[in-house]
């Protein structure tokens, strides 16, 4: 006869997978979302969907089991009320910037904390990484960046060029 029950089995396989999405992901974030509709948490995994991030909802005691083991210890703090959890594997601050994007429109969605670059940010901080621009921001920057020289140059050869025909 086995030890262990099937319950417990079933947890440990659960903590397994939070510590294989922790471990794998770019970015995690840690948001409440006590009061929010079952509508708005479809349109929050819609938009998650979207961007190709997982969001999971776990007991948070089988989270701070996962965090301890995968070596986030300083997570569980934050482990408290109804917390959503939301992996990034694409864009470490991807996660952090849905959470903080939806919040604004439902200020019911609270972001909390996050996983970025393999340690835990605060509250503070994980709103402070939201902030941050995407890389597909950045990669627009960038290219007005380049475009804007250009841009001046063919202002004034075409002022050149019209003060030369008048």
């Amino acid at each position: 006869m086995s030890n262990t029950r099937p319950a417990h089995a079933k947890k440990a396989e659960i903590v397994e997978e939070i510590i294989s999405k922790m471990q794998n992901a770019q970015g995690v974030a840690v948001a409440e979302y006590k009061h929010l509709t079952v509508a708005q948490m479809t349109e929050f995994r819609r938009e998650a969907l979207k961007q190709n991030i997982e969001v999971k909802v776990y007991k948070d005691s089988l989270v701070t089991r996962a965090a301890e083991k995968a070596g986030f210890e300083d997570l569980s703090e934050f482990l408290t009320q109804q917390n959503v959890f939301i992996f990034s594997n694409d864009d470490a601050i991807a996660a952090a910037k849905l959470v903080s994007n939806f919040a604004k429109t439902n200020k019911d969605m609270k972001l909390k904390a996050g996983i970025y670059e393999g340690k835990v940010m605060d509250t503070a901080a994980i709103n402070e990484i939201a902030s941050l621009p995407s890389k597909e921001e950045l990669y627009s920057m960038f290219a007005s960046g380049l475009i804007y020289p250009l841009r001046q140059f063919m202002l004034l050869t075409k002022a050149i060029a019209e003060t030369k025909t008048n």
